[in-house]
């Protein structure tokens, strides 16, 4: 009887002492959805990990950012909680283009422990921190031969099939970009192919579509919050009945929030002018083989990024003004779209997710008058007149049990 007394007493001593241990040790939680959890578990000791934020003495979110060599710049910002409240971070790093999965956890993890060297500092584990730093060597002056010019060629192909159909796809695309904190300048060649067979019986059946286009664009900074832009394109496409269509688009952008800031926050208003002029393969259903237009748009659009979730939502309103030298009614060529992406945390382990797009459609100025064949409706190898479109995803997700997750099981994969 002695015996099992003083069993349950060192066993409800090893409980105690373990879970004094654990609740001593920070507790984080980090934000970062694309980043690898498992590798941060293995690689960041005499913390906790926990499942939700709430729970977190450090929350930590991960943003980011394309450069204009084509790789990201990475902002990690540490928020301090409970016995951490008002203590707050922000570091960045770059991940090049041609880095690794490997270089970009790597980098990942050391702006993660240099961050939280903060809190560390204001425990007792203080003085078991050590710090170095690196012999400084002369800095070599940096020379790029290619003046922030960034190219990238991408060429692809697709294809399957069985007895009776085959399916292939051709794209391919050639860019060309040069980004400093003054301007942005871009140029864009694509191109498709894509083709469907279908042999059964008596019925034989080929269909295809293709499209081209280049776009090139500058944008230019005016202050933190101002910037203008001339945008041009050259476009084709069997789909749309668009033997050549060109055009030129003059705009200017205001940003509520400073661009500095445009990790966390963003709000921005666009207007557009649109001048340009359409050859068709087809008569239209206006009964037009060509047409010039001017067309303008507004586009209103949000981004925000917080401890409590994500949105983002935009609003695209466009007008065609004159049509070959004719003026148009207010409301008669006109389309109004609006996109949304929320991410919201209602409360610990219940989050609602919604994700969507509609627009209302006035201005199909290129449809076809032709009949368009069963093939053509069923491939969907031709516009049709719509007045809308639309498609969205909503839903909740739960998650419950325990707060901690620090064990790294890696058998039999994830």
């Amino acid at each position: 009887m002695k015996l099992i007394t003083l069993v349950i007493i060192l066993l409800c001593v090893t409980l105690i002492y373990s879970y004094t241990t654990l609740e001593e040790k920070i507790k984080i939680y980090i934000d970062y959805p694309d980043g690898d959890l498992n590798f941060f578990r293995e690689e960041i000791s005499n913390v906790n990990f926990v499942r939700f934020m709430q729970e977190a003495d450090v929350y930590i979110l991960f943003s980011k950012q394309r450069t204009g060599s084509g790789g990201q710049k990475y902002t990690v910002d540490f928020t301090g909680q409970k016995r951490f409240e008002g203590i707050d971070e922000s570091l960045t790093f770059i991940l090049e283009k041609d880095d690794t999965d490997d270089d970009e956890r790597r980098k990942s993890v050391q702006t993660i422990k240099l961050g939280l060297i903060r809190y560390f500092s204001r425990t007792n584990l203080a003085d078991k921190i050590t710090i170095s730093f690196p012999i400084e060597q002369k800095k070599e002056e940096i020379i790029d031969r290619w003046n922030n010019w960034v190219f990238e060629i991408d060429v692809s192909c697709f294809l399957s099939g069985q007895e009776t159909s085959s399916f292939l796809s051709l794209w391919g695309s050639i860019s060309a970009n040069r980004v400093t904190k003054e301007i942005k300048i871009e140029f864009s060649f694509f191109g498709s192919y894509n083709q469907d067979k279908f042999d059964y019986g008596d019925v034989v059946t080929e269909s295809s579509s293709d499209s081209k286009s280049f776009n090139a664009s500058v944008i230019k900074s005016i202050n933190d919050h101002w910037s203008y832009g001339l945008w041009s394109y050259i476009y084709d496409s069997s789909y749309s009945n668009i033997d050549l269509s060109v055009g030129i688009s003059p705009g200017i952008e205001y940003n509520i929030f400073p661009y500095s800031e445009s990790n966390r926050k963003q709000l921005r208003l666009q207007y557009k002018l649109h001048p340009g002029f359409t050859d068709y393969h087809e008569e239209t259903i206006y009964g037009k083989l060509s047409e010039k237009t001017l067309k303008h748009s507004f586009t209103n659009e949000i981004e925000y990024i917080q401890s409590w979730g994500s949105v983002s939502a935009s609003i695209i309103a466009s007008q065609y003004l004159i049509i070959d030298d004719l003026i148009l009614d207010s409301y008669e060529k006109n389309k109004l779209t609006l996109r949304s992406d929320i991410s919201w945390r209602i409360f610990k382990g219940l989050s609602f997710n919604l994700w969507g797009n509609i627009s209302r459609i006035h201005n199909q100025l290129s449809i076809s008058a032709g009949d368009v064949s069963t093939e053509e409706l069923l491939l969907q190898r031709k516009e049709l007149e719509t007045q809308y479109s639309y498609f969205a995803s909503i839903g909740l997700s739960y998650s419950f049990g325990s707060i901690y997750n620090n064990i790294v099981n890696p058998r039999f994969g994830d």
